[in-house]
């Protein structure tokens, strides 16, 4: 069986660098993308291409990542065990219009990661997403995949693979692995206690983006972002998702810095206090770690390291911090 592909393979190592206040902020980042074709247990010869359409399965073998200075070894993890929610977006370009088929699944349905459908023979561009969102997202837009809705632009850990695949008769099923697009932000209350009239947390917060370019990975619009938390007893770790992007400053590419404001709310909905923290640096597939005493004041420390769970993070190259004021 062959399987003609033309699936977007990003660099094996991306470097960027942003600075703070003198301080460098180095992140090196290692991304796989794996596609692997296989053949059903059937007698191709025996399909029939009924109005041109064939049989297409495709399978979702899991959350696939590789460590940084280590491209040959990688960790790969039902997807299932890391997001509630896969779609997948099957595209067709007849001349000028472009056709979806949209396919959504929930991690409920005994047939989760397994996507089975009849497409029309001939070239496809195919994104398969995976994310623990309340909303589907939104495919409309082949070049742009939208996590947010009418009333807020909430974004969770996302997950992502795409290719164009030339389907014949003889394709039968795609194994996929899917790869992490996005990047958190976690602060760390080193406060001795919270005020016991604060009920929630509230992030708001602007420089990434909640739709994502799926042959590049990366962040295509400039988005306002919403994270509201309400406060379990002794919880002081909160953690908040975007996907990178990046602009042009000075005939130059960089990657865009967040700013975030963090508001502590009482039940009466009053604000509290309030943090600002500006030119926050996020690289996909890194952790911004921010700790400190939210309530007391004073500077909050930042720190990058690599994920957790997914990633082995002391096989990370080291953790770069910055100290914003």
């Amino acid at each position: 069986m062959k399987n003609k592909l033309k699936g977007y393979l990003p660099s094996a190592l991306k470097k960027a660098s942003v600075f703070s206040k003198g301080h460098a902020f180095t992140a090196i980042i290692a991304l796989s993308l794996t596609l692997f074709s296989s053949s059903c247990n059937r007698d191709h010869s025996t399909i029939e291409v009924s109005d041109g359409k064939v049989p297409l399965v495709i399978n979702v073998n899991g959350i696939s990542q590789s460590y940084s200075g280590m491209a040959d070894t990688k960790a790969v993890v039902d997807v299932g065990e890391v997001c509630t929610n896969l779609s997948c977006a099957i595209y067709t370009t007849n001349g000028e219009t472009t056709d979806k088929i949209q396919i959504n699944q929930n991690s409920s349905e005994e047939s989760f990661g397994t996507v089975s459908t009849n497409i029309s023979v001939g070239l496809h561009k195919i994104v398969v997403v995976a994310h623990s969102g309340d909303k589907n997202p939104t495919m409309t837009n082949p070049e742009s995949i939208s996590f947010s809705n009418t009333t807020t632009l909430k974004t969770t850990d996302v997950f992502c693979w795409s290719a164009e695949v030339d389907v014949t008769a003889e394709t039968g099923v795609i194994e996929v692995n899917l790869v992490r697009v996005t990047a958190m932000f976690r602060l760390v209350m080193t406060d001795s206690e919270i005020p016991s009239q604060v009920v929630s947390l509230n992030f708001r917060y602007t420089g990434g983006s909640a739709a994502l370019n799926p042959s590049t990975g990366e962040g295509t619009t400039k988005s306002t972002q919403n994270e509201a938390f309400t406060i379990e007893t002794g919880q002081k770790t909160f953690e908040v998702y975007t996907i990178p992007r990046f602009e042009e400053k000075d005939g130059e590419r960089v990657a865009s810095k967040l700013k975030i404001t963090i508001s502590a709310i009482d039940e009466y909905g009053n604000n509290v206090k309030e943090r600002i923290l500006e030119d926050v640096p996020v690289t996909k597939n890194w952790i911004t770690r921010c700790s400190g005493e939210f309530f007391e004041g004073g500077c909050l420390e930042f720190s990058t390291i690599g994920f957790e769970g997914l990633q082995v993070e002391e096989d990370w190259e080291g953790i770069d911090d910055v100290l914003l004021n």
